[in-house]
């Protein structure tokens, strides 16, 4: 065991950061599709008991510590007096850190004054990765996501205007059948809006015991396969347009592992890259997403 605090996750792209528990499991806790934090309570963590695991931690890693991910899944409700406290205790144990990240709900976002989230940027919070997942209100609905399109984008935006890199995760395949065509052309135009330094896809796992499975076995949620969620990704893709920001495939339930670069210089190639598996037999397209599940070849 940790002589310190842990949380359950982080995302891919913190996975070599200094992992610090400002607060402990998720305030919403009702998304459809999330098995993360089952029946746990949320609680903010006091300053001094995050202040007490930086002090272990400094002695635990040393100097090697160049980026930092704070834990769980809004650390964006602590107070921001109480918040920037904490980053400042962070520069001044580890002063060699140059990325300080975090969660953060759009809602939250959207309700946070300007002038708190300036202060927080100045104290060294360089990035927040938003759960955007959609930009649908019909699929937000559905998924019981606590939020609208309309405070999505007004806490991206809010990030972006306080000098926070953005980070926006979308699910693809979220709307199932009934709703694929709004959940791509309505999250690319929301995100349109949103402008996000990164934009990161997290394809739908419907996970045993969630109400998203029990949607899909009550025959309310039609899930899509991984050929449809392809189509649905492309169309999202186009309908990005020339929209300026970094869009990366970073997680191992992505069927497309080669869908990352730079929009909207590289949106052509990624394009291709859905065509190519699209335009195989169909024969040849469930041989590759077997392999692939396997943790065989990727695209």
């Amino acid at each position: 065991m940790w002589p310190f605090e842990q949380g359950p996750i982080r995302p891919p792209s913190e996975a070599e950061s200094m992992l610090v528990r400002v607060s402990r499991n998720c305030p919403w806790n009702r998304c459809a599709f999330c098995s993360v934090y089952g029946g746990e309570t949320f609680s903010l963590r006091s300053v001094e008991e995050v202040v007490a695991d930086l002090d272990e931690m400094r002695d635990y890693y040393g100097p090697r510590v160049r980026t930092v991910f704070l834990q769980d899944a809004n650390a964006l409700l602590t107070p921001p007096d109480r918040l920037e406290a904490i980053l400042l205790a962070i520069r001044e144990r580890f002063p060699q850190v140059h990325r300080i990240t975090t969660y953060a709900r759009s809602h939250t976002l959207a309700h946070r004054q300007l002038a708190d989230l300036q202060r927080l940027r100045a104290a060294g919070l360089h990035r927040v990765h938003i759960g955007f997942e959609s930009g649908s209100d019909a699929v937000l609905k559905m998924i019981n996501k606590g939020t609208t399109r309309a405070q999505q984008i007004i806490g991206g935006q809010r990030a972006r205007e306080a000098g926070f890199q953005v980070s926006e995760y979308w699910m693809p395949g979220l709307g199932g059948a009934a709703l694929t065509a709004a959940h791509a052309a309505e999250s690319a135009s929301a995100l349109r809006e949103i402008r996000p330094h990164f934009i990161r896809l997290r394809t739908t796992a419907v996970i045993r015991g969630t109400p998203l499975a029990l949607l899909r076995d009550q025959g309310r949620f039609e899930e899509l396969d991984d050929v449809a969620k392809v189509r649905e990704i492309r169309a999202f893709l186009a309908a990005l347009g020339d929209l300026e920001c970094r869009i990366e495939s970073d997680h191992m339930l992505n069927l497309l592992m080669g869908i990352r670069g730079d929009l909207p210089d590289d949106l052509p190639q990624l394009l291709s890259l859905c065509d190519e598996f699209l335009s195989l037999p169909a024969a040849d397209q469930q041989r590759f997403v077997r392999t692939r599940r396997s943790g065989g070849i990727r695209l």
